[in-house]
């Protein structure tokens, strides 16, 4: 469960995080590793809690259907 006032994430900064390309972090994106959030007139950014959630192996997310 995300935390209510988490501060998010840009792709570079998990790419960063998981030692990966920002390529890598979007492909993870899309098999559904990882979620992402779209905020308006900002982009894609990502929250801690899910990224950890990943790392730690405990869940896993739908893939996004374009």
């Amino acid at each position: 469960m995300p935390k209510p006032y988490e501060t998010l994430l840009t792709r570079k900064e998990v790419a960063d995080m998981l030692k990966v390309s920002t390529f890598t972090v979007r492909r993870l994106e899309q098999r559904g590793k990882i979620p992402r959030v779209e905020i308006s007139g900002v982009g894609i950014r990502y929250r801690p809690s899910s990224i950890q959630a990943f790392i730690e192996g405990k869940e896993f997310f739908r893939p996004i259907e374009r």
